[in-house]
């Protein structure tokens, strides 16, 4: 068995994520209102090493909260877009060592914004 690297789980993870977060929208096709869908995932504290993750939704824009990725919806107009100017990664503290080198695990976008909040390790 190979190891997977970050970038991997990485594109794994956000695929599911991404498919739940439609199938989500998907079951309030009827819904003709715009709608945001918020998915946030914490541990459970019950039973450290798992994480639950949960989706909802909203009529209003929520709020730029740290750990929550955030999609519009206007089934009416057959929208369902990412928002990412609303969805900031967890700020997580990672051993250095667990931290990638690799150029393809680099995003531009979010190093400016864990800059500009202070969050990221450089």
């Amino acid at each position: 068995m190979s190891a997977v690297t970050i970038h991997e789980a990485r594109e794994q993870w956000g695929s599911d994520v991404w498919a739940k977060a439609e199938e989500f929208a998907n079951n309030l096709k009827q819904d003709k209102a715009p709608f945001y869908v918020v998915f946030a995932a914490k541990e459970d504290k019950a039973r450290p090493g798992v994480f639950r993750q949960s989706f909802r939704f909203y009529r209003q824009k929520p709020p730029k909260i740290i750990g929550l990725l955030v999609w519009y919806v206007d089934n009416s107009k057959g929208i369902f877009r990412f928002e990412p100017e609303l969805s900031i990664p967890p700020d997580v503290p990672l051993d250095p060592s667990l931290l990638s080198d690799d150029s393809k695990d680099f995003s531009p976008e979010l190093a400016e914004t864990g800059r500009k909040m202070g969050v990221l390790l450089s």
